[in-house]
């Protein structure tokens, strides 16, 4: 909201992705179609209970205030809502299913572009796992030479959002492998120097800092690789020098737990309230003082979305678990 980078956030998500399905391996030692079987499970139960919630959310907003999806408005944001409005139908649902936006995803949730990448990063995920090297120095690879030769990757391979999983958003990935392996394989917290954590949490602060607002002097680009190295210096720091458990960082513990479910239905939320607003202000209000209840409601009803829909996921995926360990059980006895 300060900055128009919000990448930025979704590229500390795709960090650690990597490092945490790095670790998801480790402790399952995974095949193949077990860890896919997993992922289907974790992800996509609770994107199809999002999209039907924002089905439900963006036509009661159309209801509300249809005027405000014919609007004449200039701006971007309600010129987007009127093409939603246009294209609110069985076929956009359809592609959005397939985490495909045709033009942009059903009721205008726009943060589901992510989610394919992810999904993309999955399909590549086990055969990386124990080439995390490798993995590292192909995508530094595509992500370098699109910065110095602009297109010139994106030009062979112009297949949508493939082209920008492969030179713009693996190398992020592929840190949080690198980082897991720095970590867990290589012990490097062993093989330096202690170096004081006050440092590391400046260097975080800093490094945070010039990834959220650098994008109004560089490249957005440049910016994702800042907050990449952000996102690795602090997994480093988390691990090495962990924190103390109190009131405060137990609320963000919390809110880390819900994320998920916040990422795939705050839109709609806020899609819904912003009708009520205009309709009952008659003013096309945005980052006002009223906008920030919305904030509020939606991290209350993602909390309800969480225990109704993504707490139901991780059951099944804890039964899935068990299912294979018994299953190994019987192998080896």
């Amino acid at each position: 909201m300060f900055t128009s980078n919000a990448t930025v956030m979704v590229i500390i998500f795709f960090v650690l992705s990597g490092f945490f399905i790095a670790h998801s391996f480790e402790t399952n030692a995974w095949k193949k179609r077990h860890f896919y079987v997993n992922r289907t499970i974790r992800i996509y139960i609770p994107y199809i209970g999002s999209l039907i919630l924002t089905v439900i959310l963006f036509k009661l907003a159309t209801l509300i205030n249809p005027e405000l999806f014919i609007s004449t408005s200039p701006r971007e944001y309600n010129q987007d809502l009127v093409i939603a409005y246009e294209n609110f139908n069985l076929k956009s649902f359809l592609w959005s299913l397939l985490f495909i936006a045709d033009p942009m995803y059903i009721g205008y949730n726009y943060p589901y572009w992510s989610l394919l990448i992810e999904a993309m990063f999955y399909i590549i995920a086990p055969f990386f796992i124990k080439r995390p090297k490798l993995f590292l120095i192909i995508t530094s690879f595509l992500f370098l030479t699109e910065i110095i030769v602009p297109n010139s990757i994106s030009k062979i391979i112009n297949i949508g959002m493939l082209s920008k999983f492969l030179t713009t958003f693996s190398i992020f990935f592929a840190m949080g492998y690198f980082c897991y392996y720095l970590i867990f394989k290589y012990k490097i917290q062993n093989k330096v120097k202690k170096i004081n954590v006050m440092y590391f949490n400046i260097t975080a602060i800093v490094l945070f800092a010039s990834a959220m607002f650098g994008g109004f002097f560089v490249d957005s680009k440049y910016t994702y690789l800042v907050g990449g190295l952000f996102t690795v210096v602090t997994i480093y720091r988390m691990i090495v020098y962990p924190m103390k458990i109190t009131i405060f960082n137990k609320f963000f513990i919390s809110m880390g737990k819900i994320s998920y479910s916040m990422y795939l239905i705050h839109v709609p939320i806020f899609i819904l309230l912003y009708s009520l607003l205009v309709k009952f202000t008659g003013v096309e209000v945005f980052y006002t003082r009223i906008y920030w209840f919305g904030v509020v409601i939606a991290v209350g009803i993602s909390y309800l979305f969480y225990y109704a829909v993504e707490h139901q996921s991780l059951k099944l995926i804890k039964k899935f678990k068990e299912k294979l360990k018994k299953l190994n059980f019987l192998k080896t006895n």
